[in-house]
């Protein structure tokens, strides 16, 4: 582990400008601005775990802004509150952290971090490859508080914290802990903010289900309508179109294809001799039309799939 600060005994005016260069060495580059009169005074430490930069940053009240997207930090923070409070803010969304809590922010964006009673704080410095490998939605999540009182936020914490504590490792070991960390605070993160999926939107899909396998049962059935549909699925008429239009097609068209499909589908299987035959058993009644959309669907004819061809 390497402490990065303080260095040799400074004046305040010196102490403060290299802490403002040994951070943004460290994080990337921010505007920084003491929360306090007091004379400035901090610590950081630092260790690598594979590609993870672990560190744990301490000092007066603080501030700290990124102005612009794009400087030099292609990488995600992910760190656990050690003092009594933490604001931070990215996305348009204002977050704050009390003792034990976790937050994650993209390095690259715009962002602001503020520790009006003193900082104190474990950092992981993840590269964006790696984070994204692990916890695809990271989008979803930053600025969030993932509270240690959460489901699985103290499990994340105790993790995190071990991780910190842990000696040094070999490389391909530190690789799999880190690993194991992403995951868990995926998990973390996804049960803390999952949007449960409406009851309704769940009905309709439930309907949109059942009507499609009633569907896909009568292919055979020249005769199907949206009436005759909307009967057999005891649904209204209506609901049939609605549910399809959300899918941005109609129930006609659907049926359509599935009928193109499964034709194209048992000629290629050698099930049918003659292609009309095969038009008759799915439904189809133009046999001119059907030809047409095979070929425009296919780039061959019906007939070329034909076993004697």
């Amino acid at each position: 582990m390497n402490t990065l600060y303080p260095a040799e005994p400074l004046n305040a005016k010196e102490r403060y400008e290299y802490w403002q260069d040994v951070v943004c060495t460290t994080y990337g580059p921010t505007a920084n601005k003491p929360l306090s009169d007091r004379a400035f005074d901090g610590s950081l430490e630092v260790k690598n775990v594979g590609a993870v930069t672990f560190s744990r940053i301490q000092s007066i009240p603080i501030e700290y802004n990124r102005e612009r997207a794009g400087e030099n930090c292609d990488q995600f923070f992910l760190t656990v509150t050690m003092c009594e409070e933490t604001f931070v803010s990215q996305s348009g969304r204002d977050s704050k952290q009390t003792y034990g809590d976790i937050v994650l922010y993209d390095g690259s964006q715009p962002y602001s971090c503020a520790f009006p009673k003193g900082d104190d704080q474990i950092v992981l410095v993840v590269p964006r490859p790696l984070l994204l490998a692990h916890i695809p939605k990271a989008n979803e999540f930053l600025s969030r508080t993932l509270s240690i009182a959460s489901p699985l936020g103290r499990l994340a914490n105790t993790m995190l914290m071990e991780a910190w504590n842990a000696p040094t490792l070999e490389p391909l070991v530190g690789e799999k802990l880190n690993g194991a960390l992403l995951d868990v605070m995926s998990t973390a993160f996804e049960t803390a903010f999952r949007e449960p999926e409406p009851s309704v939107k769940r009905h309709q899909m439930v309907q949109l289900q059942r009507i499609k396998e009633y569907l896909l049962d009568n292919l055979h059935d020249s005769e199907l309508t949206i009436d005759s549909v909307a009967q057999a699925t005891f649904v209204a008429p209506r609901t049939v179109n609605r549910l399809f239009a959300s899918e941005g097609t109609t129930a006609i068209r659907w049926l359509w294809t599935q009928r193109l499909v499964a034709c194209h589908d048992a000629l290629l299987a050698g099930r049918f001799s003659q292609v009309t035959e095969a038009a008759f058993s799915f439904g189809f009644t133009n046999l001119s039309h059907f030809s047409f959309a095979f070929k425009r669907a296919y780039g061959v004819t019906p007939q070329q799939l034909l076993p004697a061809h």
